[in-house]
């Protein structure tokens, strides 16, 4: 499939992501490129909190009862708006100081835009190669068929709602926002193009929307920062080509991408004395855009505190001086006392919570020092796996450190300087050796790396934008000749020494869990194997039950055609002690009759076998030592459909 016939959907999904969160944060008064930037997690807080009352209220998910409940929002924002007077206040044209762009700014943005997120989408897409193509990662699988049970079930809770992932033995909490909005995108038949589609979205529209809205608070005085915030992001390929690639994990992703907007609409919300007025629609606008980053993903939470805690201890110690200085000194008291006390409960309750424990306490491992890491972050290169060195991206880097010397000096957005130090450090920990009593600290994260720096990459951005402005600024005095003409200059330099904005680097980040061979970690399925996963909806009978080594494809028949797996993701042990038992003993179905009646209880009517083995670079999972080779040489298996190394069989040994 082509990506020229998802571009419909492409752009519905880019405006079901946009549109209702702006709709409802421009009535409340919210204005301009933080509107636009915002817009997504506001939808996404939306979406979760929609999602769990349809759920628990028996009412299907689908794109009208979304839309409904969008309405509803925004009439209640209308409302509010009109109550307020904030809907048309003309404190709230430049809440955060920053001036009005102008008509030939307003068209750089826009050109800068299509280069920077042009250039992402398109070596995303190249990744990938086809729309339908699907990934090989191991989180994919999961969120990929639950994409389906979301669109099969009507239920995009994020409170049970993926309870058929787990056989319906259980009903956890599972943060399905990503699922349910992408489950009802529009111009998409199948979940795989609909993922991929995200993918796109996520980086190109998302992502690069929020920095550019953060941006514009950041540096409000001028609007080269601005523009050229969209070609600097095109160039790390730390987020999204990772997350949405290799990591696989799309809700994490989207939580990620939703912080940047966050942060320019809380730098709006208490940057200035607005009046009580503004404050209250902006602060309504604002929770709901934290939620969307908290509901996209728990960790979400962690890295908004992790990012936002020196703004805040900036913004709300400024707005706490101003109303000292005004006489309402038991008015600050109160406030410090009482968020204080919410803060430390706040705190002591989430990090209790089994969730939150379970994050913590995942066990990784680590490199013996911390040269690795330092070398990775200083060119950018990814922290997940042995890739080729492309290209670098040394030039970006060296426009940080001039941020951060530019922030220092003059005292301006001087958080950004810690949140970066924070993320490098905690980055670092995460990357090094386990034996670090600190190491924990990184735990929020799953002690992975690889999710950490994608927190970086905010502050750098921003801090390389302001740093590139001011190496445009003097070029311009050194050359004399219009600060346009040295921001074109420098735009063209950064562009030639990161080759081509990492062009290679972010298609062979794509192509290492999109390509057919060799897939990173592990393949599961070949080009011939993929056809015939996309026949069994005509080869195999309605009611088919289908049995195999998840890590050898058999999941991806689930959303790819329609029939029920016995094991929806790669993880055997999630589901019933049937599964269970067939995953490490199915081999002993002669023998063992509990192995039979596993078969009968879970319905099983066909088998699926691949003879990849892992010396020949197959994926592997050692709790399925039972599936790993099947015999079907013997008269109880008859074949079905064959690809590649893989086959379909039809499995009569447990009838009688």
């Amino acid at each position: 499939m082509s990506w020229l016939s998802v571009v419909p959907g492409l752009v519905g999904l880019a405006a079901l992501w946009t549109l209702p969160g702006y709709a409802v944060v421009r009535l409340l008064g919210v204005r301009g490129l933080v509107a636009w930037g915002v817009g997504p997690a506001v939808t996404s807080g939306y979406a979760g909190v929609a999602a769990v009352a349809y759920g628990l209220l028996g009412v299907t998910w689908s794109l009208g009862t979304f839309l409904l409940a969008v309405l509803a929002a925004a009439l209640v924002a209308l409302g509010l708006g009109l109550g307020l007077g904030t809907l048309s206040h003309p404190a709230g044209v430049r809440p955060a100081g920053q001036r009005a762009l102008v008509r030939p700014e307003r068209l750089w943005l826009a050109a800068a835009w299509v280069l920077g997120g042009g250039v992402l989408g398109a070596a995303m897409m190249t990744g990938m190669r086809h729309a339908d193509q699907p990934p090989q990662a191991w989180d994919a699988v999961f969120h990929l068929n639950a994409l389906w049970f979301i669109r099969d079930t009507g239920n995009g809770s994020s409170l049970g709602g993926l309870a058929p992932m787990y056989g319906d033995t259980v009903a956890p909490y599972y943060p399905a926002v990503w699922h349910s909005v992408v489950a009802v995108a529009p111009g998409f038949e199948q979940v795989t193009e609909a993922a991929n589609a995200s993918s796109v979205v996520l980086g190109s529209v998302v992502w690069i929307g929020g920095l550019v809205a953060l941006a514009r608070v950041v540096w409000p005085r001028t609007a080269l920062p601005v523009v050229l915030t969209p070609v600097l992001a095109a160039s790390y390929v730390t987020f999204p080509a990772i997350a949405v690639s290799m990591l696989g994990v799309w809700p994490f992703a989207l939580s990620v991408a939703c912080l940047p907007g966050t942060l320019a609409l809380m730098i709006s919300t208490f940057r200035r004395d607005l009046g009580w007025r503004l404050h209250t629609a902006y602060g309504i606008a604002l929770a709901w855009a934290v939620a969307g980053v908290v509901l996209s993903h728990g960790s979400g939470l962690f890295s908004l505190v992790l990012l936002a805690a020196p703004l805040l201890v900036v913004l709300l110690g400024r707005q706490a001086r101003r109303y000292w200085r005004r006489g309402h000194r038991a008015l600050v008291g109160t406030a410090v006392v009482v968020g204080t006390v919410v803060a430390v409960t706040g705190s002591v309750v989430v990090l209790s919570s089994s969730p939150v424990e379970a994050i913590v306490s995942y066990e990784r491992g680590g490199q013996p020092t911390y040269w690795p890491g330092i070398g990775a972050l200083l060119i950018d290169h990814p922290l997940i796996y042995v890739y080729d060195i492309r290209s670098v991206n040394l030039a970006v880097t060296a426009l940080v450190v001039t941020g951060v010397v530019l922030s220092l000096r003059r005292r301006h957005a001087r958080w950004l300087v810690v949140a970066l130090a924070l993320s490098v450090v905690l980055t670092l920990l995460a990357a090094g050796p386990p034996e670090n009593p600190l190491r924990v600290l990184a735990g929020f994260w799953y002690t992975q790396a690889s999710r950490i720096n994608q927190l970086l990459v905010v502050p750098a951005v921003m801090l390389a934008a302001g740093g590139g402005a001011w190496v445009a600024h003097r070029l311009a005095r050194w050359r004399d000749v219009s600060v346009t003409v040295a921001a074109l200059a420098l735009v063209v330099g950064v562009v030639a020494l990161t080759s081509g904005l990492r062009w290679s680097m972010h298609v062979q980040v794509m192509s290492s869990t999109y390509s057919t061979w060799p897939i990173a970690w592990g393949t599961m399925l070949e080009e011939d194997e993929i056809a015939m996963v996309d026949r069994a909806a005509e080869t195999l009978p309605e009611g088919a039950v289908v049995l195999g080594e998840p890590t050898a494809g058999s999941p991806y028949l689930l959303h790819r055609s329609d029939v029920a797996v016995v094991y929806p993701q790669l993880t055997p042990v999630a589901g019933s002690p049937e599964r269970l038992l067939l995953a490490e003993r199915f081999d002993e179905w002669q023998r063992t009759p509990a192995v039979c009646e596993a078969v009968r209880a879970l319905g099983v009517t066909h088998v699926y076998a691949d003879d990849l083995t892992f010396d020949e670079g197959a994926k592997w999972e050692e709790a399925t030592p039972g599936l790993r080779t099947i015999r079907t040489d013997g008269p109880d298996f008859a074949l079905v459909d064959e690809g590649g190394q893989a086959s379909l069989w039809r499995f009569t040994g447990c009838d009688r």
